[in-house]
């Protein structure tokens, strides 16, 4: 749809592009709210916790991950600076390439577990606080 968009001219292109990168958003907000009520209807604001320790705890393979994408985008400038071959440049891109999609899996992953640990955060100061009135900590109403 977004080459369909670029017929009219560029800035179609780009409210096409914002509407469906604003659209890819969806799915995964829905399952962060879905793993909050599922959580939260097994096993109250345990559950909420466990879920957030249970994230976090693959946190090292996570940052791994992560930080790939930069390590492999750096061997690509380097053999470019060093006028290698091409096919080193080739292999370095393809490797890039593989290190953008884990960066940015990696950035969906670290965002439900910070969403699960803030849930969990908000209601153990609710508790220790005291705080009746703040009705932000409950899943059902944090969820929408």
């Amino acid at each position: 749809s977004i080459t369909q968009a670029g017929v009219t001219g560029p800035a179609t292109v780009i409210i096409q592009g914002l509407g469906i990168g604003m659209m890819s958003c969806v799915p995964p907000v829905l399952i962060i709210v879905a793993t909050i009520l599922g959580c939260n209807a097994l096993s109250g604001d345990y559950g909420v916790a466990m879920a957030a320790v249970g994230m976090l705890s693959t946190l090292g393979v996570t940052l791994a991950t992560d930080a790939y994408g930069p390590i492999a985008d750096n061997a690509g400038g380097i053999a470019e600076m060093a006028e290698l071959e091409e096919r080193v440049r080739e292999t370095t891109d393809a490797l890039d390439a593989l290190g953008n999609t884990t960066a940015a899996t990696g950035k969906g992953f670290a965002i439900g577990s910070a969403v699960l640990t803030s849930l969990s955060l908000l209601t153990a100061f609710k508790d220790k606080a005291k705080v009746d009135t703040a009705d932000i900590g409950d899943p059902v109403v944090l969820s929408g």
